[in-house]
């Protein structure tokens, strides 16, 4: 967890169902597990289950909060240079690949997704600007665009499609790729 609540017995709750839930995940998409399955498995009553999730998709999207909030963490360590950046997003998403599954499988409001693509964008187009100054503006938010989507769209294939290949094999991959379509300034 990466937001924990400061009351320990709370946090030990969110923990115990933040992990029997990511169990649960690994085997069937959320839509399929039940909250007395969650409970069970975590060892707390659903009366307890309730008083802070309305349902597992409000667990999930609290999952995901919680993981948005250890990504920004992440990234503001990060370059702006976006190939020096894949690598280590693709050692984000393998760290958390079974809510990272779910959040692909559950896309809604406030997704992770989109939000991972929306923090980027904040964080680093102004740097994609100063690297690109022969673009026009709109371009660069374009190629952004573009680069971020592909490189989400690499992560998903790969968790979906691809298991077996190792962080180090996608990243390889997502830079030939991000080699191939990106001008060189960026």
């Amino acid at each position: 967890m990466y937001i924990e609540p400061k009351d320990s017995r709370q946090r030990y709750t969110k923990q115990c169902l933040f992990d029997s839930f990511s169990r649960a995940l690994e085997c069937k998409p959320a839509s399929e597990i039940t909250v007395s399955e969650i409970c069970d498995d975590a060892g707390i009553s659903r009366k307890t289950f309730y008083k802070y999730y309305s349902d597992q998709f409000a667990l999930l999207l609290a999952m995901q909060d919680d993981l948005f909030a250890g990504f920004e963490r992440y990234v503001e360590q990060l370059p702006a240079n976006v190939f020096d950046m894949a690598p280590a997003l693709i050692a984000f998403a393998s760290d958390h690949r079974v809510l990272i599954r779910a959040a692909f499988q559950n896309r809604g409001e406030g997704n992770f997704i989109d939000r991972v693509i929306s923090f980027l964008y904040e964080a680093y187009h102004a740097d994609w600007e100063s690297a690109n100054p022969h673009m026009a503006e709109q371009d660069v938010e374009f190629l952004f665009h573009y680069v971020a989507s592909g490189l989400v769209g690499i992560i998903r294939l790969w968790l979906f499609d691809e298991p077996k290949l190792s962080i180090d094999e996608v990243a390889e991959k997502a830079h030939y790729l991000m080699r191939l379509t990106t001008p060189k300034s960026a």
